[in-house]
């Protein structure tokens, strides 16, 4: 327990209550002139935006598959949209679809308001997957131009050596 309050005590929080202050400010100045029916929409799509911002920091210590993958659930559960359930047509995260469903003790309404978040998921490891092969084929071939152009080097020093050889 003493490592917790030692880190506690470790860290700048006149400096990051600074940063929030400023944070706080900018959101305001941002968010004035918004209607106040689309300031929840725009405060959540902005935090969510944050939360996939910091989840990159994380995803880079994990290894790259399970990062990527992680980054792609992310994305799924808080950018699909899904339906407020009151009939009105507005949209709102699938997964407050889900939760609602699930609190509900519905859960085949949980299952069907969930298929869009594994749709959207299912496609993002796809692209994902088609991304990975590009890039390890991009890699591949810049590795083979590099080691061409090595050998060419190469070639050219020693024809010069030839070359130099025989003048002597």
């Amino acid at each position: 327990m003493d490592w917790l309050k030692n880190l506690v005590k470790s860290l700048p929080l006149d400096t990051i209550s600074e940063y929030i202050a400023e944070l706080v400010i900018w959101w305001s100045h941002l968010v004035k002139d918004v209607p106040d029916n689309d300031l929840p929409f725009l405060a959540y799509v902005g935090a969510s935006i944050l939360v996939l911002l910091l989840l990159i920091f994380v995803a880079r210590v994990i290894p790259r598959p399970i990062g990527g993958m992680l980054w792609a659930l992310a994305v799924a559960v808080l950018l699909t949209p899904g339906d407020t359930l009151t009939g009105t047509g507005q949209i709102a995260p699938a997964v407050a679809g889900v939760a609602h469903s699930a609190l509900m003790g519905d859960m085949s309404g949980a299952v069907s308001a969930f298929l869009p978040i594994l749709a959207v998921f299912i496609v993002l490891l796809f692209v994902g997957a088609i991304w990975q092969v590009l890039r390890g084929v991009i890699e591949v071939n810049i590795a083979k131009a590099k080691e061409k152009a090595r050998i060419q080097e190469q070639k050219r020093l020693l024809e010069e050596a030839e070359k130099n050889a025989q003048k002597s």
